[in-house]
C-alpha cells in the first residue's frame, strides 16, 4: 500500500449540533462521500501521539511557531489491535499557513518501534518515500526523545470533491475524547476516556490545495461558522491531565 505525501491549506471550525447536522445536509448534494467510510462517509480515528518529555510539540502549537511537526501513530475504523494489524505512522507538519503529512503503512509492532525506540524497520516492500519517512521519524526520535504522550479519538464523517473541486475535502469531527493512561491502541482503556470537547461540538476542518471555492465560503458565511484555531493533541492533553490529576486527588 503506498500513501503520497501531499501538502495544503487547512481551516478549523468549532461548530454546534445545529450547524453539524445543517452543514452536513447541505454538502451532501454538493460532495461526494469518502469512499473509505460507510455509504455516509461515516468512519472512526484512534491516534497515539508522541512527544518530548517536556512536550515540545505541545508548546510549539501554544507558542504559535510557523514550524511544527508531530510524529502519530494512526488506526481507522473500530477493531482489535494486534501486533501485525496495519496502521498509519504519520509526520504532521505545519509551514507557516500550509500542511503537510507524510505517512507510511506498517505493522503496528513496527510502528511502536519505531516511533518509541528509533528502531529501524526491516521490510522489502517500502519505496523510497516510505524510507524517508521512517528516517525522519528516527531522527525525530533522537533528537526529541519521543514517548507515547496522549491517545486522541474521534467519530468522523468526511466529504471528498466533486469534479468542479476535486482536492477539496471537508471533515466532522464528533464525540471528541482522549486519555494519557493506557497510552497502547491495542489496550482496553477506552471506557476511561475524557471527553475535551462538548459532546454537543464537532470540529469542521476545510482543506484545500489552493483556495476555498467561492460557494463553500458562502455557506460557511450563511451558516456563522467561526474560524478557530483548535489542536485536538493540544486539547485532549490539557483536558487529561486535568481531569486525571482531579481524579487522583479525590482519592
Amino acid at each position: 500500500m503506498r500513501v503520497k505525501d501531499y501538502s495544503r491549506f487547512e481551516l478549523k471550525y468549532v461548530l454546534s449540533r445545529d450547524q453539524y447536522h445543517q452543514l452536513t445536509e447541505v454538502l451532501a448534494t454538493y460532495l461526494n462521500p469518502d469512499t473509505y467510510g460507510d455509504s455516509h462517509g461515516r468512519y472512526a480515528i484512534t491516534s497515539l501521539y508522541y512527544d518530548s518529555p517536556d512536550y515540545r510539540a505541545y508548546w510549539d502549537k501554544i507558542e504559535g511557531h510557523r514550524f511544527r511537526r508531530k510524529v502519530r501513530v494512526r488506526v481507522y475504523g473500530r477493531q482489535n489491535i494486534t501486533p501485525e494489524s496495519n496502521c498509519f505512522v504519520e509526520i504532521k507538519q505545519r509551514i507557516n499557513k500550509t500542511v503537510q503529512k507524510k505517512r507510511v503503512v506498517l505493522p503496528y509492532a513496527q510502528a511502536l518501534a519505531l516511533c518509541g525506540s528509533g528502531q529501524p524497520v526491516e521490510n522489502a516492500n517500502l519505496s523510497d518515500t516510505d524510507l524517508a519517512t521512517i528516517s525522519e521519524v528516527q531522527y525525530l526520535h533522537h533528537t526529541q526523545q519521543l514517548q507515547p504522550a496522549c491517545i486522541v479519538g474521534y467519530d468522523r464523517i468526511a466529504f471528498e470533491g466533486s469534479t468542479y473541486d476535486p482536492s477539496l475535502r471537508v471533515t466532522f469531527d464528533t464525540n471528541l475524547h482522549g486519555r494519557v493512561h493506557e497510552l497502547s491502541l491495542a489496550a482496553n482503556g477506552f471506557d476511561h476516556n475524557y471527553f475535551f470537547m462538548r459532546p454537543d461540538q464537532c470540529v469542521m476542518e476545510v482543506k484545500v490545495n489552493y483556495r476555498v471555492p467561492y460557494w463553500l465560503t458562502e455557506l460557511i458565511g450563511r451558516y456563522h461558522c467561526t474560524l478557530r484555531r483548535v489542536s485536538k493533541y493540544c486539547a485532549a492533553l490539557e483536558t487529561s491531565k486535568i481531569l486525571l490529576q482531579q481524579h487522583q486527588f479525590a482519592y
